[in-house]
């Protein structure tokens, strides 16, 4: 028998929580380091004081110990856009916090009105941390709909786990938030050099700005800028707290990066004019893709593998053990074919092509991860032949900026995450 929600909320104090919507936001200062006047405001989420969930720390925790992230995660967005709203001069940017898991999720229906309302009267950035990306293949599919809806993508505190470099290039984000480990650090350690290395040249080369977290004092407001952050925020700034009746804003403008732009539809029309072509034998691709397979087993948990299958085709029985291992040893492996499942194997992301895709005739296996990337890339001469040996034009390809542009030739293929469900701004 089930329990009413209204005797839920009675009995349980989160089931109130949610059912009663009862979470406020408090917003803290994101300032230029030009002007130090804000461009925006990061909504921060709290739940009823003096509650045992009033922390953000215990909210998401026991949303996570229940499943209910994402509806959690849902109205604490809908309730920074209500203060929002309400506040009479909000001129800047709106910062706000999204779960991975929440993209591709129903938003409740009695938050449509205010959703829509805030979809409408400013600008937002949605920030998503770095830690909590476990499927970016998934996340980059997300963001490529965000974008079109033209809000901007923060990736959030960058430099808590150097290994995860790989999707702050594959991500683009416009704006990149240094985590405060990095602004307080007394002595620069190997590692974070690495990080700032590599936060400051995916700036230079996309626009994005670089956000300085933590800083309290004049002297991390020095370290932020000798780093070479655009923008600021902490309690040297303002502490959270409710909106500003009026805000004076900064000059400064937040950049808006341009997403990757698409060279070819497919991984070959990619790398065609641009790579060294060979012809090989199609059992020749065998024991060149093995060679990169191998090398995804013992990265980390950020590493990604697409393999692409032609026409007629298919993941033999090997193929399905591998890749499964490859799977529960935390890679993300992507599979595309003529009539794929959704699952082809255990923990094995499935990608079904029509049979007028130009993906069709051509095979792959891309690797891409922190620390090693790499790609057997080929197209078949004769794709409907199984009874000759099929000859192959192909690449061999250890370009990183080529092979993110490949990536994202299979990224746009992954189906919407749930048809038909409206999506964390569809």
């Amino acid at each position: 028998m089930s329990v009413p929600p209204s005797k839920l909320s009675r009995d349980d104090p989160f089931e109130a929580v949610l059912d009663r919507r009862a979470i406020h936001s408090v917003f803290q200062p994101i300032v230029s380091l030009d002007d130090e006047l804000p461009v925006g405001y990061e909504a921060l989420a709290r739940g009823p004081q003096g509650s045992p969930f009033a922390s953000p720390e215990a909210l998401f925790g026991e949303a996570e110990r229940r499943g209910r992230v994402a509806e959690l995660d849902w109205i604490c967005l809908i309730s920074a856009f209500a203060t929002a709203l309400e506040a009479p001069h909000f001129n800047v940017a709106l910062f706000v916090n999204a779960e991975p898991d929440t993209f591709g999720t129903q938003y409740p229906p009695d938050l449509v009105s205010t959703y829509e309302e805030a979809d409408r009267s400013f600008d937002r950035v949605i920030e998503v941390t770095e830690r909590a990306i476990t499927k970016p293949a998934m996340l980059v599919k997300a963001l490529i709909e965000l974008r079109q809806r033209k809000s901007r993508f923060a990736l959030d505190d960058v430099g808590v786990d150097p290994s995860s470099m790989c999707v702050l290039t594959l991500l683009r984000p416009d704006v990149i938030k240094l985590d405060r480990s990095i602004i307080q650090a007394n002595v620069t350690s190997w590692p974070v050099a690495q990080v700032i290395n590599a936060v400051l040249t995916e700036a230079a080369r996309t626009g994005a700005a670089v956000l300085a977290e933590g800083i309290e004092t004049p002297a991390h407001l020095n370290t932020a800028r000798c780093l070479g952050a655009t923008l600021g925020q902490g309690w040297y700034f303002g502490p959270p707290g409710p909106l500003p009746a009026n805000i004076k804003a900064s000059s400064s403008t937040l950049p808006r990066v341009t997403p990757l732009p698409a060279s070819a539809d497919t991984p070959f029309g990619v790398v065609a004019n641009r790579a060294k072509v060979i012809e090989v034998s199609e059992q020749k691709l065998t024991p060149l893709s093995r060679i990169l397979e191998d090398r995804a087993l013992p990265a980390d948990d950020s590493t990604m593998l697409f393999a692409t299958f032609p026409r007629g085709r298919d993941l033999d029985d090997e193929t399905r053990l591998r890749y499964s291992h490859m799977a529960s040893n935390g890679v993300n492996v992507t599979a595309y074919g003529d009539g794929l499942p959704a699952q082809p194997a255990a923990g094995v992301r499935g990608v079904s092509l029509d049979s007028d895709d130009p993906l069709i005739g051509e095979a792959a296996v891309v690797v891409l991860g922190n620390h090693f990337a790499g790609a057997v890339v080929a197209k078949l001469r004769q794709l409907d032949r199984r009874d000759i040996e099929v000859d192959c034009d192909a690449a061999i390809i250890y370009d990183r900026a080529l092979i993110i542009e490949v990536v994202h030739t299979l990224i746009g293929r992954i189906p919407p995450f749930t048809p038909g469900a409206a999506r964390l701004f569809p």
